[in-house]
C-alpha cells in the first residue's frame, strides 16, 4: 500500500513550490494525469495516490545520503518496469513513431501473444485469474496503463536528473538504456513462450540487461562504460540513428 505524506513532508513540498524543479514537476504531473490519453481516464483517487507516492520519492531523494545513487536506482527500476509492459502492448504502427523505430530486436508483435505471455507476468496473471472473462484487449489496456504510469515516474525522475546535472552532453544514456531494456524484455518474453529470438547471439540479451548495472552503480557515463565493457559491443548495438 502506498504511504501517505507526513505533515513534515507536506510542509517541505509547500516550501519549495516556487523553485524551477517544483514547477517543472508540477507541469509534468498535470500533463500526464490530465492530458495523457490513457492516464487522464483513471479514477481521481488513484491519480492522487500515484502523485503522492511520486512526491514522497522526491522527498526521500532529497534527504538521501547518496541522492545520485538513489535517483539512478529509481530510474533503473522505472525503465525496467516500463519495458516489461511496453513490449507487450506495442503495435507495429506505434513503433514507427518511436525513437527505436529502426530497431530490429523490438518487434511490436508480442501483443498477439498476450494471453500466453500473461502466465509469466505476475501482475497480468493475477489480473487474469480474478476475471477469466478478460479479453486480449482488456489485458493490453492494462499493459498500456502500467507502461504509462512507469513512464510518468521515469520521465519525472529524468527531470530531477537534469537538475542534478547528471547528463551527458553527447550520446546521453537514457534512450539507449530504455532501448536495451526493451530488447531484453522482448527476448525474455519470446523465450518464455517458445518464440524464436530476434537476436543473433544467445548471449546478446544478457549484454543488454547488463546496461542496468552501469546505470544503477552511478557510473558517470553509463552508455560509454557499457560499450567499453565488451570489445564486441558494436555487434549487438542497435542502429545509432535510432537514438
Amino acid at each position: 500500500m502506498i504511504e501517505e505524506l507526513s505533515p513534515e513532508q507536506q510542509d517541505t513540498i509547500n516550501n519549495w513550490q516556487n523553485s524551477f524543479l517544483s514547477k517543472a514537476l508540477a507541469a509534468h504531473t498535470r500533463e500526464y494525469f490530465y492530458q495523457h490519453p490513457i492516464l487522464k481516464n483513471i479514477p481521481e483517487d488513484v491519480k492522487q495516490e500515484l502523485i503522492a507516492d511520486f512526491y514522497k520519492k522526491i522527498f526521500d531523494l532529497t534527504n538521501s545520503e547518496e541522492p545520485l545513487l538513489t535517483l539512478r536506482g529509481y530510474i533503473a527500476s522505472y525503465v525496467h518496469s516500463y519495458a516489461i509492459f511496453q513490449v507487450l502492448c506495442l503495435s507495429p504502427k506505434e513503433k514507427t513513431s518511436a525513437f527505436y523505430h529502426n530497431n530490429p530486436y523490438i518487434s511490436g508483435n508480442l501483443r498477439k501473444h498476450i494471453k500466453s505471455i500473461a502466465i509469466h507476468n505476475k501482475e497480468i496473471s493475477e489480473l487474469n485469474l480474478k476475471n477469466e472473462l478478460l479479453t486480449d484487449e482488456d489485458l493490453l489496456a492494462f499493459c498500456q496503463t502500467k507502461a504509462a504510469i512507469s513512464m510518468f515516474y521515469m520521465n519525472g525522475m529524468n527531470i530531477v536528473r537534469c537538475e542534478l546535472k547528471d547528463m551527458v552532453k553527447e550520446n546521453d544514456w537514457l534512450r539507449p538504456f530504455i532501448e536495451s531494456m526493451l530488447i531484453w524484455e522482448e527476448d525474455t518474453c519470446r523465450k518464455n513462450i517458445g518464440l524464436s529470438s530476434l537476436l543473433e547471439n544467445s548471449l546478446d540479451a544478457d549484454k543488454h540487461y547488463s546496461f542496468l548495472e552501469y546505470v544503477s552503480n552511478g557510473s558517470q557515463d553509463p552508455y560509454t562504460a557499457w560499450q567499453a565493457g565488451d570489445e564486441n559491443i558494436d555487434e549487438i548495438l542497435f542502429e545509432q540513428g535510432s537514438h
